[in-house]
């Protein structure tokens, strides 16, 4: 569990150094009698006995992504970025339709968030392909990915192990 809390801390301060370089572009961009505040982004972090550790990690994941997508270039944002973006909602949506059903169902569900991981992992190299996003914001999103797969092959194990 030391592990998996240490590299969610990790996700959270590269998501504060990003916001933090969004708002200064922002800054730099945009007058100081602009009457909008920048855009933030809320923590998703829950209770840890309310909420199963692969939701947060998908959560964690997700709110990277739209974090680092802010800063993508301009011609970039209505397709492969768009992609990461759905994508990442898709696992999320996934896994929560697994939540909630039961027997066969919940298989189904997660092997459709199992494909949605994989689909997002290679959106992810095709951006970095692209130069949509920087080497290190896909190795953290790759490490991101490889965790909340490892999370959810447990879960998917463990309701096998149930059905039987």
């Amino acid at each position: 569990m030391n592990e998996q809390q240490t590299l969610l801390q990790v996700i959270d301060n590269e998501i504060k150094v990003e916001v933090a370089e969004t708002k200064q572009d922002e800054k730099a961009a945009t007058p100081s009698t602009a009457g909008r505040k920048p855009f933030r982004v809320p923590d998703f972090d829950t209770p840890k006995d309310r909420e199963m550790a692969v939701f947060t990690h998908a959560k964690k994941l997700s709110e990277y992504i739209f974090v680092i997508s802010e800063k993508s270039p301009v011609k970039f944002r209505w397709n492969i970025v768009s992609r990461l973006l759905n994508t990442s909602v898709d696992v999320i949506e996934n896994l929560y339709h697994a939540n909630y059903d039961k027997g066969e169902e919940r298989v189904i569900w997660q092997k459709k968030a199992m494909v949605s991981l994989n689909l997002l992992d290679f959106y992810t190299e095709t951006a970095k392909t692209k130069q949509a996003i920087t080497f290190r914001q896909m190795e953290i999103i790759a490490l991101q990915i490889y965790e909340t797969k490892k999370l959810l092959s447990g879960w998917v194990r463990s309701t096998k192990k149930k059905k039987q």
